[in-house]
């Protein structure tokens, strides 16, 4: 039976970067997955200007669904900036490893323009919601986790925090957890399955709170 290795994350911490290394010379897997689409992986490598980019998102998803990116990737540019580590960079450094021990990877989430217009679609009450709880947070009045709790930036949160977070998101922002959980862990458990059957064995770098949802749907 093929074995899939998951390596969670957290996409600005440096532990993370060490993880990702340790675990694949460890395993030794046939395959490396990760939780990127070509366009995310181009984005990453070329550091693409904000500017341009964001105006060009406003032309195609409105003015909501590109201002939450931007504010969202904003704030893990800040938080990154804290820990030294770019966000995304562990998934570069997953490709980076399977380029020195020529091993073939595959980016198994769907395209970030669908997560886009996915979310274009959600009511704008909820939109919203995530905005203001955004700025909440930037005066320090919200918590990810729904309270106050003190994080180690450099290392992937505890599991049990993770769940935490992720329940209070499901309870906060349905819509969004629908789009940006739930969608993308069924497109990411089906490209895993067939790579399954190429490969006896596959680690795979995704973000921790897709790791739960992830180990259920290729258990099915």
């Amino acid at each position: 039976m093929p074995k899939i290795i998951l390596i969670p994350t957290s996409h600005i911490a440096r532990e993370s970067l060490e993880n990702v290394r340790k675990i694949i010379t460890k395993e030794k897997p046939e395959c490396i997955a990760l939780e990127l689409d070509l366009n995310r992986y181009y984005a990453l490598k070329a550091e693409e200007k904000e500017r341009s980019g964001f105006w060009g998102m406003i032309k195609s998803f409105g003015i909501f669904t590109s201002l939450i990116y931007w504010i969202l990737k904003k704030f893990q540019g800040y938080f990154g900036g804290k820990t030294g580590v770019l966000p995304g960079s562990e998934m570069l450094k997953g490709v980076e490893i399977a380029e020195e021990l020529k091993l073939p990877f595959a980016f198994i989430d769907q395209p970030v323009e669908r997560t886009f217009f996915n979310i274009k679609k959600i009511p704008l009450s909820e939109k919203l919601s995530l905005f203001w709880l955004l700025i909440k947070a930037v005066f320090g009045l919200a918590y990810p986790f729904g309270k106050k709790v003190e994080i180690d930036l450099s290392k992937v949160p505890p599991k049990k925090l993770i769940e935490e977070a992720m329940k209070q998101f499901r309870k906060d922002l349905p819509g969004f957890y629908n789009v940006l959980v739930e969608e993308r862990n069924a497109v990411m458990a089906r490209n895993l399955k067939a790579l399954a059957k190429k490969f006896d064995k596959i680690v795979c770098v995704i973000g921790a709170g897709h790791e739960k949802g992830l180990k259920k749907l290729l258990a099915q």
